[in-house]
């Protein structure tokens, strides 16, 4: 049986919250560092579901914070 791994209530929130803040450069840090730490994922691995992540739930936040940048 596979057991599915979710991002804990706390952390989705602490996200939305800073994404909602237009701190998103904050948000990807704590997430990126959530999945190193937690799910002993490599850089690289971390730094794609980081972003597809992004991709997924703030689509529209990650398109301005990289006009931005």
């Amino acid at each position: 049986m596979v057991v599915k791994r979710g991002l804990s209530d706390e952390l989705t929130q602490l996200l939305r919250q800073l994404v909602q803040q237009k701190q998103i450069r904050t948000a990807g840090t704590v997430l990126f560092i959530y999945l190193r730490r937690n799910w002993q994922f490599e850089e690289e691995d971390a730094a794609f579901y980081m972003i597809r992540y992004f991709k997924k739930y703030f689509p529209s936040q990650l398109e301005r914070h990289h006009k931005k940048v």
